[in-house]
């Protein structure tokens, strides 16, 4: 008969998203992992395979933490372009106040593993997606409004916007608020 678990899955997943956010994949050991998620390594391997499985996992979590929390200023503007700077405001800000020193997750992830991993590249492509449609339907919002010319392309826009977004992910954690800043504004004009 086989064991009943006894740990709640996202809750522990949640943890392990933060010690791989923290640490990155290489870097984390299973020994970490088994102390951070608070579960033995038997349970670790019976509920998730592996390490990989866990990482999956925590990524599948933290692109439900995106779609939730992270991405709201995008998903839910009503296409007013400022919406673009205060989310990138918004980052930056999380950043440097320590919330998430480790800036983003997907970021992260993509330098360590680029397209190596085919399962890896799912979960990426899948964040891209997101980040890509969000993008989209506020710049066809800003569109409608007359905010960006009726010649716009807002696919090539929000392509753009998601280079920029993962590009301010990297340099958040290392360039001063006035180099962001500057980032920051000449994205935005850019699409104006």
């Amino acid at each position: 008969m086989p064991r009943k678990k006894n740990y709640n899955k996202e809750e522990v997943i949640e943890k392990a998203m933060k010690v791989f956010w923290d640490q990155g994949y290489t870097a984390t050991s299973m020994r970490t992992l088994e102390k951070e998620m608070g579960i033995n390594l038997f349970s670790i391997y019976a509920g998730f395979d592996s390490k990989h499985g866990v990482f999956l996992e925590a990524l599948r979590q933290y692109q439900t933490l995106n779609k939730t929390v992270i991405l709201r200023r995008l998903l839910d503007s009503q296409g007013d372009l400022e919406d673009i700077r205060l989310f990138f405001q918004e980052f930056v800000a999380s950043v440097k106040s320590g919330r998430t020193p480790n800036g983003c997750l997907f970021a992260n992830t993509a330098i360590e593993f680029g397209a190596r991993d085919p399962m890896v590249e799912k979960r990426l492509q899948a964040f891209f997606a997101l980040l890509q449609q969000s993008y989209i339907q506020l710049l066809q919002k800003a569109k409608d409004s007359g905010q960006i010319r009726q010649d716009s392309d807002i696919e090539k826009y929000a392509n753009y916007l998601v280079g920029c977004t993962e590009g301010i992910a990297v340099v958040a954690k290392v360039l001063d608020k006035n180099r962001i800043k500057d980032f920051i504004d000449v994205t935005v004009s850019a699409i104006r």
